[in-house]
């Protein structure tokens, strides 16, 4: 998510601008003495009373009073840029060109505040106050049509985030038919896009039973960000929880007559069948195992394998050949915790399913080892998605060095563990 945008701009007042009526002289007085409690107290009586609340004066000096609470210390916290926005839309109302430049600012800085808020309600999981807030930001922006911040790149850019995040709001907030438009026009926006975007809008599509949609949003997305692994693992699961995991391969090993030594096909073409070898539900929930699960195993096996044959060093292709072999001994390993009995069978019977298991544990060992010793020269400039990888890859290593007791390696695993929390 985007950090907050920082505003420090001040607003000055020339109190010789108009010629004052008392309260309006008051509030200007108190003002000047930054005594804001006053001045509010002056500016809202003329705001409301007869002669003058229809003066564009008066709601200048509202605009300016309340701008300036917000930037006092003690306004942090506060929500005074509201009524300052308020009291600039009247005088738009009155007079659209009325010290224009001067307004403009003073509304970018209003629709500022909303956005940081926005933010900040977004974070707190608020997201009704969330997508009000960036409401309000697209709503100032669209001010005469949006006509009015025409060429403004800035601002433009704030109200395509606020309009984003009000997509976001909406999804979060399960009302997902609302985030819907929000998110369609955001896909396509070069500004805010991205791969984050896509799976949104094929989630969305998917609640709504929308198949073919769904499949164009997780191909758009695939096309748009083909090296992003979310939407890889998204398209393929959408494929096999479709019942289309035959139609997946298909394509899959087209492309890859097309193109034989490419290492990502092949890698792709692994997780599918390594997929399709252990299926979860929606939540990623473990399904059971379908009945020609060492077929699609092995062949998940091969395809990894050619990948690190096109490319020894391909970080996916090393981390998920050492998880298809770890994800197998534990497996086997839960089989041996449902052996509870004593008896000679049952003890030839857990030795043999830990010889098994640590079979497996010994081929899964070289590809998680180069996987973290990848990552080890990339400390420090890792995105977040690498980050779980490299921690899920050590906290393997661990445990596999646990189950063959080597005490020294689990304890270098312990160390590198706990320097990346």
């Amino acid at each position: 998510m985007k950090k907050s945008v920082l505003l420090a701009a001040c607003f000055a007042f020339a109190a010789s601008v108009f010629a004052q009526k008392s309260q309006i002289k008051a509030a200007v007085n108190y003002l000047n003495d930054k005594n804001y409690p006053k001045a509010k107290e002056a500016i809202d009586a003329a705001s409301i009373d007869e002669s003058t609340k229809g003066e564009i004066r008066t709601w200048y000096i509202r605009s300016t009073v309340y701008l300036a609470m917000q930037q006092d210390p003690s306004g942090e916290g506060k929500d005074f840029y509201k009524d300052a926005g308020v009291s600039l839309k009247k005088i738009i109302e009155l007079q659209s060109d009325f010290e224009k430049t001067d307004i403009d600012k003073r509304l970018f800085a209003v629709a500022v505040y909303y956005y940081n808020d926005g933010l900040t309600a977004f974070k707190n999981n608020n997201y009704d106050k969330c997508f009000e807030n960036f409401g309000n930001v697209v709503s100032i922006f669209n001010t005469d049509a949006s006509k009015r911040f025409m060429g403004r790149k800035d601002f433009d850019t704030v109200a395509r985030q606020s309009a984003l995040y009000q997509g976001y709001s909406a999804y979060y907030n399960k009302n997902y038919e609302a985030a819907l438009p929000f998110i369609e026009k955001a896909k396509n926006d070069p500004i805010v896009s991205s791969a984050n975007t896509f799976l949104i809008l094929a989630e969305i599509y998917g609640l709504r039973k929308d198949a073919a949609s769904q499949q164009k949003a997780l191909a758009d997305g695939r096309k748009a960000y083909p090296q992003d692994k979310s939407l890889q693992n998204a398209e393929i699961n959408y494929y096999i929880l479709s019942g289309k995991s035959a139609e997946l391969v298909v394509k899959l090993e087209d492309a890859i007559r097309n193109d034989n030594n490419n290492p990502d096909l092949l890698y792709i073409l692994g997780t599918a069948y390594n997929q399709m070898a252990n299926p979860k539900d929606k939540d990623g929930k473990d399904l059971a195992k379908p009945t020609n699960f060492t077929e699609l195993f092995d062949r998940a096996e091969i395809a990894f394998k050619a990948a690190l044959s096109a490319s020894p060093d391909h970080l996916d292709a090393n981390y998920n050949t050492g998880a298809l072999y770890f994800n197998r001994a534990v497996g086997i390993n839960d089989k041996m915790n449902t052996i509870t009995g004593t008896t000679a069978a049952d003890l030839k019977k857990y030795d043999a399913l830990k010889a098994e298991r640590n079979e497996w544990f010994g081929k899964a060992l070289p590809f998680l080892e180069k996987t973290i010793a990848i990552y080890d020269g990339k400390l420090g400039t890792m995105k977040p998605e690498d980050k779980d990888t490299y921690v899920n890859a050590i906290t393997s290593a661990k445990t596999i060095y646990g189950s063959l007791n080597k005490t020294d390696k689990f304890m270098e695993m312990k160390k590198k563990q706990e320097a990346v929390k």
